[in-house]
């Protein structure tokens, strides 16, 4: 009897703690950090702009199932040696150079993405028929979090696989 008081007095002091805390939910939830960082984000991603010396193009991820659309069953690779298989459909990348008057060949491209990183892709790859910009894995909307599309490329290890794009240059 004894114990099951001091653990009714110890779970109401926890919940009382919780609501004190804002624990409780509402709309008035502060954001976390990582939530911060990402505001605005997801609106940034959803054009990209496209550069190949002095002409620049501005290229809507909207449209891109306009230009066709793929499906691939592909593995992340990642650094840390883990790996993730998911079907992903998307654009192929080939398509929306072509579709904005990018001639071939090129060297590679320079593809920024919104959080500062900056990937290389060399020409074969970018080419590549199953090389896209997805906007879709295993039947649902990428993930809030990676951007309206994400580079899929599978025949690389994860470093390829940009997400959050917000530019890609062609280099000569």
């Amino acid at each position: 009897m004894r114990a099951r008081r001091f653990f009714t007095a110890a779970l109401l002091l926890a919940l009382c703690a919780c609501l004190a805390a804002g624990c409780g939910g509402g709309s008035d939830k502060a954001l976390l950090e990582s939530e911060k960082k990402l505001a605005g984000m997801y609106q940034a991603c959803k054009t990209i702009e496209l550069t190949d010396g002095d002409v620049k193009k501005t290229v809507s991820t909207d449209g891109l199932s306009a230009l066709g659309t793929i499906r691939t069953t592909a593995v992340l690779k990642r650094s840390n040696g883990m790996t993730r298989t998911d079907e992903w459909e998307g654009t192929p990348l080939g398509s929306v150079l072509d579709a904005n008057g990018i001639t071939r060949p090129f060297k590679e491209l320079r593809m920024e993405a919104w959080d500062g990183y900056v990937g290389r892709v060399p020409y074969e790859v970018a080419v590549e028929p199953r090389t896209m910009l997805a906007f879709r894995t295993n039947g649902r909307r990428i993930p809030r979090e990676d951007g309206p599309v994400r580079l899929v490329v599978p025949s690389q290890d994860g470093f390829f696989w940009i997400r959050m794009i917000t530019r890609i240059e062609v280099l000569r």
